[in-house]
């Protein structure tokens, strides 16, 4: 099976250091919101808003996460 190219590649990201998200292609999915440090229910992530206190990221916020 061919593995397709036009597929949206998956990033670790923080915000500006806080919280823990995902990068998918141009969509943000918030996992761990920066401002109220919750971590997200899965419907907020996916819609890329914090489910608690509402925050929605700024794309320009997101930071790569780098292993060490």
């Amino acid at each position: 099976m061919m593995r397709d190219e036009g597929a949206a590649s998956e990033t670790t990201i923080t915000f500006r250091g806080r919280g823990l998200g995902l990068r998918r292609g141009a969509r943000i999915v918030v996992l761990v919101c920066p401002l109220c440090s919750q971590r997200n229910g899965s419907r907020g992530a996916e819609r890329g808003v914090c489910e608690w206190c509402a925050y929605v990221p700024s794309p320009k916020d997101a930071e790569l996460v780098v292993a060490a």
